[in-house]
């Protein structure tokens, strides 16, 4: 149920890439409780010309550039498990990627359970 665009700037080796999909996924279950064969990453890989911090490319600065990751789930987890969720994706990022903290972003997109289908059908009328 939960889904998790991931925004990288491209450059890292495809094993840190396999370890950060696996670590993202073990937050996700660890902090929000979600069941982990529900859990969907989907990563993309932007070109650092095709980054833009502050009205210049991260190519044109040479800057580092961190991940963006949108956390689209179904509305109605606590305060305290999207805090959790930030936090455990955030350590994820800079443990498996060595990114720091700082340039990380995570948001958190609520989707009311009439709005977010599975299955052909609205998560609520699946008791979700």
């Amino acid at each position: 149920m939960p889904n998790l665009n991931v925004y990288l700037v491209e450059g890292f080796a495809p094993e840190r890439k396999t370890a950060l999909l696996k670590r993202m996924t073990d937050a996700v279950v660890a902090t929000i409780g979600a069941p982990r064969e529900a859990v969907r990453i989907f990563l993309i890989e932007l070109a650092r010309a095709h980054v833009c911090v502050g009205g210049v490319t991260l190519l044109e600065a040479d800057l580092p550039g961190g991940p963006t990751v949108h956390a689209l789930l179904v509305a109605g987890r606590s305060e305290a498990q999207k805090e959790a969720l930030i936090g455990g994706l955030t350590r994820a990022i800079e443990e498996t990627l060595d990114v720091p903290a700082e340039p990380v972003r995570i948001m958190i997109l609520d989707i009311a359970n009439t709005d977010f289908g599975m299955q052909g059908v609205t998560a609520r009328s699946l008791g979700r």
